[in-house]
């Protein structure tokens, strides 16, 4: 099976799960309550373990350290490449105010926690979400800041709070898993299975997560919207090509020698469709909500053909 298929083939699974999870919502097995719920086991409880466990069990080498570093900074790169061409579109649409600031914020933060990790973690396995739990911390200390900063540019803003939610159990998590790999601290395989089982029930509570959500979404108006779509060709196509290309040049060219896996895994975080969190802040702080919804909804349908063709252009570049 070649690379192109194997991501295709685990984007269907993936959305196979978030339909059962629409189906769920829709025949009223579960409320939008219980999924709230859901997300919250999720976040709290079983990502924190997949991500724990996962990291203690990685064998870490001089190399995987040197390209975790790297996938700190490629990171900001990024954020930062999202942020431009997100602000550059938004002028160009000239879009209102808080239609601007959900374009541009959700062009910046993907989806790389519910759909991002389960789908690295099924291609590159505990390596490949090693580097992607770095992007999430590397993500998160622009979000709680800069991210939460443009929601409030022109409000007061309390920036220790903003600061308490860089703290959080995926957090907490890696902190504690990247001390359990570097100290190489053995753990007990009666504590190490139960909870990393546990943790691998992450892939497909956070699918019928998404599903649930997607089936709250009032699809009436979407396509008369076409800043939706402009928003996911900037997010999910244009810019991650172009780190494509940038990081093809620094690691070819100019010698750049860290590990590919962990050049693919911030490309693809980078490209993962819009962030549900948005959402909430959206609603938090005056934004435009109904928006932010919209973006969440078309732009997670479209990775489905989106991710898989990025992965092809990584293998045949990187």
């Amino acid at each position: 099976m070649t690379g192109f298929e194997l991501i295709a083939n685990q984007i269907l699974f993936l959305m196979i799960l978030v339909c059962v999870g629409v189906i769920a919502l829709k025949s009223k097995l579960i409320s939008s309550d219980i999924n709230a719920s859901i997300a919250k086991l999720i976040f709290e409880i079983t990502m924190p373990l997949l991500i724990f466990t996962t990291l203690a069990s990685v064998n870490m080498t001089p190399d995987i350290i040197k390209s975790s570093f790297a996938v700190f900074i490629f990171t900001y790169v990024a954020v930062f490449a999202l942020y431009f061409a997100a602000t550059f579109s938004s002028k160009i649409q000239k879009l209102n105010s808080e239609t601007s600031t959900i374009h541009i914020v959700h062009t910046m933060f993907g989806n790389i926690v519910f759909l991002g990790f389960p789908l690295i973690n099924s291609i590159f396995g505990a390596r490949g979400l090693l580097y992607a739990s770095i992007y999430q911390v590397a993500a998160d200390s622009i979000m709680w800041t800069f991210g939460v900063y443009l929601f409030n540019k022109n409000k007061n803003n309390d920036w220790k709070e903003n600061i308490k939610h860089l703290i959080n159990p995926n957090t907490i998590a890696f902190s504690a898993g990247f001390l359990f790999l570097m100290f190489k601290i053995p753990i007990p395989n009666i504590i190490f299975e139960p909870l990393s089982s546990l943790g691998h029930t992450t892939i497909f509570l956070s699918m019928v997560y998404i599903g649930g959500m997607l089936a709250q979404v009032n699809i009436k108006n979407i396509l008369k919207h076409q800043y939706v779509f402009i928003f996911s060709l900037n997010k999910m196509i244009l810019v991650p090509i172009i780190l494509t290309f940038l990081f093809a040049f620094l690691y070819y060219f100019l010698g750049l020698n860290i590990d590919k896996t962990a050049i693919m895994v911030v490309v693809l975080e980078a490209a993962m469709p819009a962030m549900a969190t948005i959402v909430v802040l959206a609603k938090k702080f005056g934004g435009d909500e109904q928006h932010a919804t919209e973006n969440v909804f078309i732009s997670t349908i479209l990775s489905m053909i989106t991710l898989p063709f990025l992965y092809w252009l990584l293998l045949k570049f990187i």
